[in-house]
């Protein structure tokens, strides 16, 4: 599956929407981010389908923009009490040591998946099934110099116990995205994988 995804936006590069179209060139949704003329904006994201009306929403967390680590839920439809993804915005210290943008945990039914950039990678960021049993746990200075090392290298570094299921790439003319995958879960949710090309961008012009 591919989907591009065209980014309008402001002088400046902050979005106003986002169009998301599928592989045969039809546009599936529209991604609208909410609150943008507040002095801080929300990052409520309501998506709709191509005659507006709305089809879901990106949930932002009700925590200060300050913090490190940030859960988004991403409701379809008219759902308002049970998400159909969650997903987890998180910087580590190796992250902010080698300017990379945060990554991307998100959890889709009963499946797993980290979303993880590269700073010098041909993929501007990979998409990894987790699998059970994932550890994280180690100390901070093996962790920075594995990443370094990975980082000099220009890969984007699976770790054990992941699987890449896809990627997202940023062209430089064209559509301002373009996300790729195989996997059956999210070639069924187009909007979820939406949502973190979003957050993804709204980050990258915060």
């Amino acid at each position: 599956m591919r989907t591009t995804i065209h980014k309008q936006a402001y002088t400046g590069g902050r979005a106003y929407r986002y169009r998301v179209v599928d592989e045969a060139g039809r546009l599936c949704y529209l991604a609208e981010p909410a609150g943008l003329l507040l002095p801080s904006p929300t990052r409520l994201v309501e998506f709709f389908a191509p005659d507006h009306s709305r089809v879901g929403r990106l949930q932002p967390p009700q925590v200060a923009r300050w913090r490190r680590e940030k859960h988004y839920t991403v409701f379809v439809g008219s759902a308002t009490e049970e998400p159909h993804a969650v997903i987890r915005e998180r910087w580590r210290l190796v992250d902010m040591l080698l300017l990379r943008l945060p990554r991307y945990d998100m959890q889709l039914g009963g499946d797993g998946y980290v979303v993880r950039g590269s700073r010098y990678g041909e993929r501007f960021y990979e998409i990894f099934r987790s699998c059970s049993g994932e550890v994280e746990q180690g100390r901070a200075g093996e962790e920075i110099g594995r990443d370094a090392k990975t980082e000099a290298q220009g890969e984007a570094g699976p770790r054990s116990r992941e699987m890449k299921v896809g990627q997202i790439d940023r062209p430089t003319t064209g559509s301002s995205y373009i996300v790729q995958t195989d996997a059956a879960p999210l070639r069924q949710a187009l909007l979820v994988l939406a949502a973190v090309v979003v957050l993804i961008d709204l980050e990258l012009y915060a």
